[in-house]
């Protein structure tokens, strides 16, 4: 009898144990799971950061990693530079074709810190660059179903009004990996995607690097100076005798960046940017692939498409370019 009970009793235990799951150790403080009808379960292929040092941007942020709120602490200095690289070979637009129904700016009264693109109720939210998501949460007082990636440029970028999240806290996303569905959560009063870019918790019009219109990335640099953000093509208009004077370890994540920030602004850093040159000459009929190009960057400077160049070349978009090869232009 004493050992049908025991068998019994291992049965029932066996049932109940926990699935196994990658999740964060005690190294970061992991915010308490959801209710199981609340957020979807976690998926076994889900890889979670396991470490402090594996936070995105921890140059710029140090270990401020919070999962509870949109906003950690006010670390934005508004009398650093920062040049931040855009990785335009990767970015994914986060939403299904739509229109731009609410830009960002003041908004009856208040500031609207986002873009607000129209949406169907379900359609599919992607995440716009590979990251770790830092925030995600359902009924997020105005922003109703949110979630927050932070980027490893020091770029944050937030999604509301779900209808649907399915990411976690501390879980490693793809470019272009769905994390929710399109809905009208919170304070909202159509389906639509609530889309913010923020650098160091501070907002800023997401239409200064994202062409809203080709659903493509308008630069592949973007400039921070004095509290004020540019693309560095709108930089380099804004003042032609401007200095960086930026101190490499606050202006790139890693040494493997720094020689395509140097090719994007055609100047050695630290020195002043040249003027807008006028081009006079006959346009060159191939381009000799240099550091830091994409095929994005190649066809916004010849004023063609992507699709046009990877036609005449027998490439492909996602294909990845080599030193010194001959891009024939159309």
């Amino acid at each position: 009898m004493h050992r049908r009970i025991i068998l019994l009793t291992l049965g029932l235990l066996a049932m109940f144990r926990p699935q196994a799951q990658v999740i964060v150790t005690d190294t970061l403080a992991a915010e308490p799971l959801a209710p199981a009808d609340s957020l979807p379960p976690i998926p076994d292929s889900a890889v979670f950061i396991e470490k402090t040092g594996e936070i995105p941007a921890i140059r710029h942020y140090g270990t401020d990693w919070n999962n509870t709120n949109t906003r950690a602490a006010y670390s934005f200095d508004q009398s650093r530079t920062y040049v931040l690289p855009l990785d335009s070979a990767h970015f994914v637009f986060p939403a299904q074709a739509g229109a731009v129904i609410s830009p960002y700016g003041p908004r009856s009264g208040r500031m609207h810190t986002g873009t607000d693109y129209k949406q169907k109720l379900g359609d599919p939210i992607y995440a716009a660059w590979d990251g770790v998501v830092r925030m995600a949460k359902n009924g997020y007082y105005g922003y109703g179903n949110i979630v927050v990636i932070r980027h490893a440029n020091g770029l944050e970028t937030y999604y509301a009004h779900l209808s649907k999240v399915m990411v976690r806290p501390n879980q490693k996303v793809k470019a272009g990996d769905q994390i929710g569905t399109a809905g009208r959560t919170g304070r909202a009063t159509t389906e639509h995607l609530h889309f913010e870019t923020r650098f160091l918790y501070q907002s800023f019009n997401s239409a200064t690097i994202i062409d809203y219109a080709s659903r493509r990335l308008a630069t592949d640099t973007l400039m921070v100076v004095k509290g004020k953000f540019y693309t560095v093509e709108a930089y380099r208009q804004r003042s032609s005798t401007a200095t960086l004077n930026i101190p490499i370890t606050e202006a790139v994540e890693s040494d493997s960046l720094l020689s395509s920030l140097q090719d994007s602004l055609s100047v050695p850093l630290a020195k002043p940017l040249p003027p807008v040159k006028q081009i006079t000459t006959a346009r060159p009929s191939v381009h000799v692939v240099r550091s830091g190009d994409t095929l994005y960057g190649i066809a916004r400077r010849y004023h063609t498409t992507v699709a046009k160049l990877c036609q005449i070349n027998h490439i492909k978009e996602d294909g990845i370019l080599s030193l010194g090869q001959k891009i024939k232009l159309p």
